[in-house]
């Protein structure tokens, strides 16, 4: 990290700068960007003096890594502070451990009275994958979004990048790391109170990195060096900023004391109890007896002799093989020593337990004092971010070609894939807009929300859940994995997350507005059309899913329906490109003839009643005059062909 200190002003003044020079390159649901690269994830809301709000990150497919971060933020905010205070406080650790990113989100923008309008994504740079590690370090560098932002401590992700490789820390990796903990040690020392540094430095970085010296058993001078350095370093930082720094050090000391004398203790019972078990398969070999179960009970016999069943199971067997043997009596030198072993290993554990249990409690407490610090400080009900706002608007071209045309679009809560036959999940069209184009290329649009069993659930509120907290059965459990109760059952037919990515519509969207019947739609539809009619249709979900919507609403077995859901219906076919590159290698002689060519077509199809004045493109207006009345009047080229008749001359 540079050394000179940096001021949150000029932080924000970076960042300014880059999205304004990369706001062409914002990422949305709509975009397709799979490319690789460096990636700001920002929050349009720069008012604080302590948190400059970004995330730096690297992606190898930007599209996909900006599904998962807003995904997650979509999540949480079906969330109230109530069931959100249980995955931070109500057991030992948090729920969201590993994954406080979009918890840091999440607190700025409600603190801050943000909505999901505000949250935004834009490439800084794109980058082969090979790249992506060394460019990240330098807008690591330049932003310092592990002090200012949401970002985590570059020391703690170096870290995990070895925990996860299958080769051990080398010279090389060691010193690589101990350069970057210094970084953040100093980086810390600056910025302490800026961000969310206290809670990375409390939470994430070591209080102890003799860890390294088992690494590697053999440090060159110069990584000693450096290791003494950041150990120094570290050791000052954590008594300037912790209080509770050197009595944690003295109980966490006391316990590795304690642990060293326990599994001396522990490795001597073992071994005793082993050579134990060596002599009795000796001795059940001989008497051609042996049986692995049987020598176990007689071992477990020994070692808990609080429960008699192992030995009442001991002597089963050997009354089913006839053997009238006492091995206690036989072997009673041999438990003597085991007995012996027993109860010193148990001597020991008991002062070991004790300090253990005040480590852990301690840690539980500092802990719950952390979390504090990345959960947001004001009560908030479900959708306390709103919604986005998307342009719901049905894009059409003013053609000849879309005269006469129905143009829909249906936004459906889920896709109607369950993983899950134990919970429903059933799909609703909770929007319905359409587009009607006239002969006469009048337009109808109209946008409906559906009165349906998903809508109506929305309006009165449901409670959501984070699903795998409350599954027993998940051994990894899933964050941001959000389910609801509905009559007090877990239910999963609302609008997902997913879906809600998509187009943008929840809860807090369909709050309060009007629920009409998809039946009267459909009927208020089939009154403008007729059989000539050409549609275009689009879906948030698939057209499987379209029709059980359909299922759901009653209304699959209607005519037109089938024909809706069979694509069937006359589709509306798309304007043709133009090649641009040949237009412009059209000649002059070619367009007079093409304006002569216009006028006669004008002509034939008015039955000689209209007259162009002049032409200039197929795309502009012409100015037309009527043989009849003389009535002149601009139009669209195009339109003329459509209407080839006078204004004037129509009305009487």
């Amino acid at each position: 990290m540079d050394n000179s200190l940096r001021t949150i002003d000029d932080i924000k003044f970076q960042v300014k700068q880059l999205i304004q020079e990369n706001s062409h390159r914002e990422v949305t649901p709509a975009t397709k960007n799979k490319s690789s690269g460096i990636y700001m994830l920002y929050i349009d809301h720069f008012t604080s003096e302590r948190i400059v709000p970004i995330y730096v990150g690297q992606a190898k497919d930007i599209q996909r890594r900006h599904k998962q971060h807003f995904t997650e933020i979509l999540a949480l905010n079906r969330l109230s502070s109530d069931e959100y205070n249980k995955y931070f406080f109500l057991n030992s650790s948090s729920f969201y451990e590993g994954k406080f990113k979009a918890c840091k989100i999440f607190k700025y923008m409600l603190e801050n009275d943000c909505s999901l309008q505000n949250l935004h994504m834009v490439v800084l740079e794109e980058v082969e994958h090979e790249y992506l590690d060394a460019k990240e370090q330098e807008y690591f560098k330049r932003l310092l979004p592990s002090f200012f932002g949401f970002n985590q401590l570059n020391s703690l992700l170096k870290l995990l990048s070895f925990r996860f490789s299958d080769e051990q820390m080398n010279n090389t990796d060691i010193g690589s790391y101990l350069k970057i903990l210094l970084d953040d040690i100093r980086g810390v020392n600056s910025y302490y109170n800026y961000g969310f540094t206290q809670f990375n430095f409390e939470h994430s970085m070591p209080t102890d990195i003799s860890f390294l010296l088992r690494e590697q058993e053999q440090m060159d001078c110069d990584i000693d060096l450096k290791f003494k350095e950041v150990r120094s370093s570290l050791m000052k930082l954590c008594e300037q900023y912790k209080p509770d720094y050197r009595e944690v050090q003295r109980l966490n000391e006391k316990k590795n004391r304690l642990y060293e004398v326990y599994k001396n203790a522990k490795e001597e019972c073992n071994r005793a109890l082993d050579l134990l078990t060596e002599v009795i398969s000796g001795k059940f070999e001989d008497l051609q007896i042996y049986d692995e179960d049987a020598i176990n009970d007689f071992i477990c016999s020994i070692k808990y002799k609080n429960n008699p069943d192992y030995k009442v199971q001991f002597r089963k067997y050997l009354k089913s093989k006839k053997c009238k043997l006492d091995f206690y009596q036989i072997f009673n030198e041999q438990i003597k020593e085991v007995n012996t072993k027993i109860k010193l290993k148990d001597y020991k554990q008991g002062p070991y337990n004790e300090v253990l249990d005040l480590s852990i409690e301690k840690e539980d407490k500092l802990r719950s004092e952390r979390y504090k610090m990345i959960f947001p400080t004001c009560q908030f009900d479900s959708f306390s971010l709103k919604d986005i706002a998307n342009d719901f608007s049905i894009q059409t071209n003013d053609d000849q070609n879309f005269f006469n045309t129905s143009h829909i679009q249906l936004y459906i809560s889920n896709n109607a894939i369950n993983r899950s036959f134990e919970y429903r999940k059933d799909p609703f069209i909770i929007r319905f807009d359409y587009c009607y184009i006239d002969i006469d290329g009048n337009k109808i649009e109209k946008k409906y929300y559906i009165d349906n069993e998903t809508n109506r659930e929305c309006q009165s509120g449901i409670f959501y859940i984070e699903k795998d907290y409350y599954n027993m059965f998940a051994i990894k459990k899933e964050k941001f994995k959000i389910s609801s109760i509905i009559n007090h059952e877990i239910d999963n037919s609302f609008i997902s997350v997913l879906a809600e990515y998509k187009h943008g519509i929840n809860d807090y969207t369909i709050k309060n507005k009007q629920l009409i019947k998809l039946s009267t739609v459909l009927e208020e539809i089939q009154k403008l059309v007729d059989d000539e009619t050409r549609f275009s249709i689009k879906v948030s979900e698939s057209y499987k899913c379209l029709e059980n919507c359909m299922i759901n609403e009653g209304i699959k077995e209607d005519a037109w329906i089938e024909k809706l859901l069979t694509k069937k219906l006359p589709k509306v076919k798309k304007k043709r490109r133009v090649n641009k590159k040949l237009l412009r290698e059209v000649n002059v002689d070619n367009k007079v003839s093409r304006e002569e060519s216009y006028k006669q077509k004008v002509l034939k199809r008015s039955d000689n009643a209209v007259n162009v004045v002049n032409y200039v493109s197929s795309r502009e207006k012409v100015k037309a005059q009527c043989n009849n009345c003389g009535y002149e009047w601009k139009i669209r080229s195009d339109h003329l062909l459509t209407r080839p008749y006078c204004p004037l001359c129509r009305k009487k």
